[in-house]
């Protein structure tokens, strides 16, 4: 019995553990990864954003936050004006990706959900169905910044 008893604390503080990980694990960034995670492979469909209809770019990031319980802007352009700054060393799942077809300075005009691990979930163009690809792999020479939704925008807890 006394065995059990010198037991018992060790057992609740590993169960803490891992309740804690778990947790931190359900933040609403991950869960917009979740989703959009499962829409790979989902045709593109310009202006499409549901599963039904296909996906654009920022149908996907904004379907996927919903999902998650936070609307967004619609347009990749209305995301990026709407999200915070943030650098690449800052870069957390959920947080979005903005590129240009113009290059760096150009105006927004595709949207990727960071993933986590440099990856990136996205709805590229027609000629392929939502994937993930690496950070790194596309199109960085077009990247204009890293946003993350804003702290008000969040599913108050409790």
């Amino acid at each position: 019995m006394t065995r059990r008893l010198r037991l018992a604390p060790a057992v609740a503080a590993l169960a803490l553990l891992v309740l804690a990980g778990a947790l931190s694990a359900c933040t609403p960034g991950n869960a917009a990864v979740e989703h959009a995670r499962g829409q790979i492979g989902t045709r593109y469909t310009y202006g499409g954003s549901t599963p039904k209809s296909g996906f654009d770019c920022s149908g996907l990031t904004s379907w996927a936050w919903g999902q998650a319980g936070v609307t967004i802007p619609r347009t990749s352009s209305g995301q990026f004006d709407w999200t915070d700054r943030i650098s690449r060393s800052q870069l957390q799942p959920g947080d979005l990706v903005f590129y240009s077809s113009s290059g760096p300075g150009g105006r927004v005009s595709h949207v990727a959900l960071y993933a986590g691990d440099g990856t990136i979930i996205h709805a590229r163009n027609s000629s392929m169905p939502v994937r993930e690809d690496r950070l790194d792999s596309y199109w960085t020479s077009n990247l204009v910044g890293y946003g993350r939704i804003p702290a008000s925008a969040m599913p108050r807890s409790g």
